[in-house]
């Protein structure tokens, strides 16, 4: 008995000695492809999540602080699942989905209500009232890693 606590305490202590250089990055990955007219998808998200020369619409850092508390307590479970003996990078990989469809949602929710409306002239070019939504490779695109951060 006493070796079965021992075992599951060192397997406990490998998986938070691994918590804490493993990280989870939410974002478009710089690779992840190019638009016709020869822009990253990557270039465009970076343009449109700081305002660059169009208007801004956060939807990275934005819905990271509206569904802050919701995130904390994902990290929470997540962290009380690792001292219990859950597997670090499965329990990462499951944050990382919770967290990357936040984002995603942030498109179907005009940025959780944050984003302005789009002028009449671009519903009328772009033949939609959908912000950030033209092709959909975008929000496609955005996704989650899990990497040590060593």
């Amino acid at each position: 008995m006493k070796k079965n606590n021992l075992s599951k305490l060192e397997h406990i202590k490998k998986q938070l000695k691994l918590a804490k250089k493993t990280v989870i990055k939410v974002g478009v990955p710089a690779d992840v492809g190019v638009y016709k007219n020869g822009q990253t998808i990557a270039e465009v998200g970076t343009y449109q999540e700081y305002g660059l020369g169009v208007p801004r619409r956060s939807f990275l850092r934005m819905p990271f602080k509206v569904k802050e508390k919701e995130i904390k307590k994902v990290l929470k479970i997540g962290y009380k699942s690792v001292l219990k003996g859950s597997d670090t990078i499965v329990t990462l990989n499951k944050i990382g989905i919770v967290v990357q469809n936040i984002v995603k949602d942030a498109f179907k929710t005009s940025g959780y209500g944050t984003w302005k409306p789009l002028k009449k002239s671009t519903i009328k070019e772009k033949k939609s009232s959908k912000i950030l939504i033209d092709t959909g490779r975008l929000v496609q695109s955005v996704t989650f890693w899990v990497v040590k951060d060593d």
